[in-house]
């Protein structure tokens, strides 16, 4: 590297001990990840050498403006996860060394945020749930062709049977088709949740944005539903009641997926946005 483009010095130790630590974990050798490191480092020099060395680590709790331009500038997926790697390990380098805690804390708590919208993780824990309701509620049937059914047993039974629990159950099953026919995270999987290291690629920031949309109409769903529907287990404040509509006609069928996105596309969901908009200002503060 030439005297322009040099890391400090007390920094090559550290980052070398962390890339044989990295090694043993991905199975990469040290020396080429080291490599892979100066590469980027001499490819965004400009970013990279550009500032002087502080004399000792001095981070910000979300990277600079500066750090988040140099990210969005990129042209790809790729790019900006070379990008991010880099502002990684220029937050976390100075006169005194390389902070490789640092460097995995960033990585793994901006990557994770950067990716939040995404819903291919809440389609997995959908899955599941309805998985688990779906076995819970056949073993109950069963214990119920008994002669005399236990006490836990026929109380459960009664429990899956209660009009608003039922709701919830079949909400459930349009909320994942929701996620995956409109979010994208049909018949995909993650258990890496880092934008930088998502096993999608180039459909992440898709995913990300059709993420974002989604969960925002199902909060507006549910938020509809906690308003219009009773709950056996919920009742509100005397002093909120003007905002739950009980017994009045419903206007969403919370059940039903093709009921959803009609009304999404007919203003219905407008309707309860400007309400919910309402409510939240009367509640600022």
């Amino acid at each position: 590297m030439s005297v322009e483009t040099k890391i400090p010095k007390a920094a090559i130790k550290p980052l070398v001990e962390y890339c044989q630590k990295l090694s043993g974990e991905i199975g990469k050798p040290a020396t080429h990840i080291f490599k892979e490191f100066l590469e980027l480092m001499r490819k965004y020099a400009d970013y990279f050498f550009g500032r002087p060395w502080p004399e000792k680590l001095d981070k910000r709790f979300d990277p600079s403006n500066a750090d988040s331009s140099f990210i969005k500038s990129s042209k790809n997926y790729n790019e900006e996860c070379e990008r991010f790697t880099v502002v990684c390990l220029r937050r976390n380098m100075s006169l005194e060394g390389f902070d490789a805690d640092g460097f995995n804390e960033d990585f793994g708590f901006y990557g994770k945020k950067a990716c939040w919208d995404c819903v291919v993780p809440d389609a997995m824990w959908l899955r599941e749930e309805i998985k688990r309701i779906e076995e819970a509620i056949t073993k109950i049937e069963e214990g119920m062709k008994a002669q005399e059914p236990s006490y836990v047993i026929s109380s459960m039974y009664a429990m899956y049977r209660r009009p608003d629990v039922v709701r919830r159950n079949k909400m459930n099953y349009v909320e994942l088709r929701l996620y995956e026919e409109e979010g994208g995270a049909e018949g995909k999987v993650c258990e890496v949740r880092n934008k930088y290291r998502c096993p999608y690629g180039e459909e992440t920031n898709e995913l990300i944005e059709c993420g974002r949309i989604a969960k925002f109409v199902w909060r507006q769903i549910e938020w509809y539903d906690l308003h219009w529907n009773t709950s056996e287990t919920f009742r509100p404040a005397a002093s909120e009641i003007k905002w739950y509509h009980y017994g009045e006609p419903s206007i969403i069928d919370v059940t039903s997926y093709e009921d959803v996105l009609k009304a999404v596309e007919d203003g219905r969901l407008e309707r309860i946005i400007e309400e919910r908009v309402k409510y939240e200002k009367e509640h600022k503060g």
